[in-house]
């Protein structure tokens, strides 16, 4: 050993065997299990470590016990039959040990989850770098409780069709859903799929919290403002909505110059606007005179050069802003899906395929009219 110190003294081994109290116990198993992972420990005081360990997890006081799975949780290669010991124990002295200790194969988190005890089950569910085999078996045999807990665990590797089996089996229960969205990467799929059953909140959260396709968040964004908007005849309130969907989209990066022209696109005039308010950094006043009632196209050209809007994209703008002016005046005789609709067969008669739209734009609006 280092410094020549041993695993114990021999002043350890006597106050041992003369007062054997919880408190020496405890200095024991705090001072072995310290030595136990060290690198230069050699074979025979490993030995008579394990042989110790075998002795204290035995020990009719728990808080031996709990003290020995506290130390040992982050041993390596602790033997089996000592794992077996700590494991089976009661739940304040398993629990830690189940969670932490990187030497349990699956074949034994598949024992614990057989076992049926919840606590241990969770314990499983919060382990870092769950295998999907794990995963898997989790949703198959444990309660909900159990799987929101394994959603929660983002290290936890957890493959598409057990999101799938996932939402089969819980995608009505409100924890499931606010756990799915939380989590930090979910296939699209899933996404999709939990979609309409989310409340306004958890849909909102949805889209800022993850990378979506373009198509799916245009659609997620236009349900979400649908509900936060009154009429597209448009009352102060609703104004105050849209700006504050759009200030949460520009706080969490998710105003992309994609959404912005699609949403002019589409007719959806207050979204546009205030996406424009919040990227080029200028009062709605401003940006409405400039967007509406300017005669230069340079002048627009320099407002969507101020929100970094790609050049590219400047043909579908400035195809957008003709037809909503050629159709302004009957927009108070329509309501938003008629509007819209009216909007996006003007832009596609309108527009040059090849030229003024991308192909999966020009596809996503047909979409919306079909």
């Amino acid at each position: 050993m280092a410094n020549n110190k041993k695993i114990l003294s021999e002043e350890d081994v006597r106050n041992l065997s003369e007062s054997p109290s919880v408190e020496n116990k405890i200095l024991t198993v705090n001072k072995l299990s310290e030595l136990y992972d060290q690198a230069n420990i050699s074979l025979n005081e490993r030995k008579l470590a394990e042989d110790i360990f075998r002795i204290m997890v035995q020990d009719v006081e728990v808080k031996v016990r709990q003290i020995l799975s506290e130390c040992l949780k982050n041993s390596k290669d602790v033997p089996h039959d000592l794992v077996k010991k700590l494991i089976n124990d009661e739940n304040s002295v398993s629990i830690p040990f189940i969670k932490y200790y990187e030497g349990l194969s699956d074949e034994d988190l598949l024992g614990i989850i057989n076992a049926q005890n919840v606590s241990k089950q969770k314990a499983v569910a919060q382990r870092r770098n769950l295998s999907d085999d794990v995963s898997d078996y989790i949703v198959n045999k444990c309660n909900e409780e159990v799987v929101v807990t394994l959603i929660s665990n983002n290290t936890a590797n957890i493959r598409e069709n057990t999101f799938q089996n996932i939402i089969s089996k819980y995608g009505e229960s409100k924890n499931v859903q606010q756990s799915l969205v939380s989590r930090d990467e979910l296939p699209v799929t899933v996404i999709t799929k939990i979609l309409d059953s989310l409340s306004d909140d958890l849909q909102k959260r949805l889209i800022l919290k993850h990378k979506l396709p373009a198509d799916v968040a245009t659609d997620l964004i236009e349900k979400v403002k649908e509900k936060a908007t009154l009429k597209v005849s448009a009352e102060f309130s609703s104004d105050k909505q849209v700006e504050a969907l759009v200030h949460e989209l520009y706080s969490s990066n998710k105003l992309t110059p994609s959404f912005v022209v699609r949403s002019i696109c589409m007719g959806d005039l207050k979204f546009f606007e205030y996406a424009i308010v919040y990227l080029a950094n200028m009062p709605i006043t401003e940006v409405r005179k400039i967007l509406y009632n300017s005669q230069v196209d340079f002048v627009v050209r320099n407002l969507l050069r101020k929100a970094f809007i790609p050049k590219n994209f400047f043909p579908a703008v400035f195809c957008a802003l003709k037809v909503i002016k050629d159709i302004r005046f009957d927009i108070k005789n329509s309501n938003q899906q008629v509007f819209t609709h009216k909007v996006i067969e003007r832009i596609l008669s309108y527009a040059n395929a090849e030229e003024d739209l991308d192909k999966k734009d020009i596809e996503y609006l047909i979409s919306k009219i079909d």
